[in-house]
């Protein structure tokens, strides 16, 4: 059975760096980062879920290294959530681009009116058949606080399983539901990475709660520079600003955000930015990088054995290529988003590849 623990080197890097950002670890700890390797140990299936608007910048490739290396056995999935804020084309971009490293699929949870519910389901049933010596497989939800692994649970048994709210480090324990007869779901408490992130960046990934930042007017100015300017002038009613402090004056001024004597409070100012980055108001995405339509793809290569898996090598590549035909046919849906992403109002079509580099 594959070791609980990553390579003391490696374990001991992640928490230095929960160290190094001493003031942004709020909710986590050690015992957070214990409870990650215990639900990779436990789990057949590993579903990686990742912010739809920066999917590599909320990738974990420590752990896809600790799977590869010590748990060929498992099999890693990509959930891209939160696709309903960014465009169609990017999504289907993104998909295209993480399905050559794992099966990818696409996700916007909510209870009523989810997307991907039917595509993950699936995979998941194909991934059972071909673990054919365990009466039910484990499935662990792992990834960066506030990309919505308790959300895509909840969306999962269509009712509130687990306690959800826009906050880092809400779940603090994992459990086990239940999710068919053959299918275990996990749920995972989100773990800040180790990486070369700046503060700025572990705040914009939402890693930090807002209310725990002692200055949160500092993080604004990297908002203003990857917000297209038209955004932020149609949220906060703001036409033209000088720099990042001369928006949060204007911000303080017309929100009512002021201190005794009138002086504008920057940081109550900021703070609300933040929030709204944070939910996903203010909207943002990286685009996609230019691909060949014809690249190959993880989802229809050999799947890798280790001993432990007892099923015939015909059962298992037909569930792989009912797994990548699931993969494929996710990315011709139409895809749902918010309509003032869309470039020139056209937000469910993909564009040329060469249009797929211009920043949005």
């Amino acid at each position: 059975h594959a070791s609980s623990k990553l390579p003391k080197d490696e374990e001991e890097d992640g928490l230095r760096d929960l160290v190094r950002h001493n003031m942004f670890e709020k909710g986590q700890s050690k015992r957070i980062w214990g409870e990650l390797y215990k639900v990779l140990d436990s789990s057949d299936v590993v579903v990686q879920v990742l912010d739809a608007r920066d999917p590599m910048g909320t990738r974990c490739y420590h752990l896809e290294k600790h799977l590869k290396e010590n748990a060929k056995h498992k099999h890693l999935v990509f959930l891209l959530n939160k696709c309903d804020l960014i465009p169609a084309w990017a999504t289907k971009g993104w998909l295209r681009t993480l399905s050559r490293d794992y099966p990818t699929l696409a996700f916007h949870a909510s209870i009523n009116k989810s997307f991907g519910k039917g595509s993950l389901l699936s995979v998941l049933r194909q991934f059972a058949r071909l673990r054919s010596d365990k009466q039910a497989i484990s499935v662990g939800f792992v990834g960066y606080p506030n990309v919505g692994k308790s959300s895509v649970i909840n969306t999962l048994r269509s009712k509130t399983v687990c306690k959800v709210a826009p906050i880092p480090g809400e779940t603090k324990v994992w459990q086990y539901i239940t999710m068919t007869k053959r299918i275990f779901l996990i749920d995972c408490p989100g773990v800040v990475y180790q990486n070369n992130d700046t503060e700025t960046d572990v705040v914009l990934k939402g890693v930090v709660r807002v209310t725990n930042l002692d200055d949160a007017s500092e993080h604004i100015g990297e908002v203003l520079r990857r917000v297209k300017k038209e955004h932020l002038q149609r949220a906060y009613k703001i036409q033209d600003w000088a720099d990042d402090n001369d928006f949060l004056v204007q911000l303080s001024k017309m929100s009512g955000k002021l201190l005794k004597g009138g002086e504008p409070d920057l940081t109550t100012a900021a703070k609300m930015v933040l929030h709204d980055w944070q939910r996903g108001k203010i909207p943002f995405f990286v685009p996609p990088p230019q691909q060949n339509e014809d690249g190959p793809s993880k989802i229809t290569e050999p799947v890798e054995g280790s001993g432990e898996e007892v099923v015939s090598s015909d059962r298992a590549a037909a569930a792989m290529k009912a797994i990548a035909g699931i993969i494929s046919s996710q990315q011709t849906m139409n895809v749902p988003c918010q309509k003032e992403l869309g470039r020139n109002g056209e937000d469910s079509e993909l564009p040329e590849q060469s249009d797929l580099l211009v920043k949005d």
